[in-house]
């Protein structure tokens, strides 16, 4: 089945159970087998995984500097790898590393799931969880707002550069310079964005209800509910699995 046409409340129940499980967890075991089954349900629910992590590629980068961090700092275990007398890396450095990077991961990719969907159907999931409308919008907006000012600040720096300021090949002191006056319309930018958001919820009389309705509703169907319970099922036959084998 489609991750697409899924309820969005099964997904965001999916990425909070994958998220929980690999955060609660500390067996090595149990972390690889909940990333190929996270793997799986995007493979399955028609998602490109290519396509998806390329679109996520700065995070897979913070991951791999975290996994480098975490080698070198963490020094507990045996030596692992030395450059002379100095030990460069142990093995209770690699498995932390290890742990962290598989954590990270499996929260990566079941992210990925509630990308399948629209984000008008994500606030009417959480306005029919029970959570306040408020916390919706902002929610909602935050999601809004975060690529325009990505392209905001991505032409921002097209324009700097296209008026002979040069960012790549100089020294730090330069490009901190750069980024700082960057910064500035970037912000000015953000504050008349959400100077006109507010004017145009004042004139919607956004909050002058306690209670706000919506034109529709989201159900569950059977196929939602079978979807979910298999989901269920196969997590716990996962962690279950793991835990009563005796050689994990």
């Amino acid at each position: 089945m489609k991750l697409e046409t899924l309820d969005p409340r099964v997904k965001l129940a999916m990425l909070l159970a994958l998220s929980t499980a690999s955060v609660a967890s500390m067996n090595f075991a149990l972390l690889a087998l909940l990333l190929a089954f996270t793997a799986l349900i995007l493979l399955l629910g028609g998602v490109h995984l290519g396509r998806a992590l390329w679109r996520v590629r700065g995070a897979l980068g913070m991951l791999a500097m975290l996994f480098l961090l975490q080698c070198i700092f963490n020094r507990s275990g045996e030596p692992l790898l030395r450059l002379g007398a100095f030990t460069l890396v142990t093995t209770g450095g690699v498995s932390a590393a290890a742990a962290v990077a598989l954590r990270l991961l499996i929260v990566l990719l079941s992210a990925l799931i509630i990308l399948t969907g629209q984000r008008r159907d994500y606030l009417l999931a959480l306005l029919q969880l029970g959570l306040p409308y408020e916390i919706c919008f902002m929610v909602l907006a935050g999601l809004h707002f975060l690529p325009l000012l990505r392209e905001e600040s991505r032409d921002v720096m097209y324009a700097v550069q296209m008026r002979g300021t040069r960012v790549q090949g100089t020294s730090l002191k330069n490009r901190l310079g750069v980024y700082l006056r960057v910064a500035v319309p970037i912000v000015a930018g953000a504050i008349r964005r959400s100077e006109q958001m507010s004017v145009a919820m004042e004139t919607r009389a956004f909050r002058s209800r306690l209670k706000r309705t919506s034109m529709r509703r989201l159900r569950m169907r059977r196929s939602d509910w079978a979807m979910l319970a298999g989901f269920c099922a196969a997590l716990a036959a996962i962690i279950l699995g793991v835990k009563l084998c005796p050689f994990l």
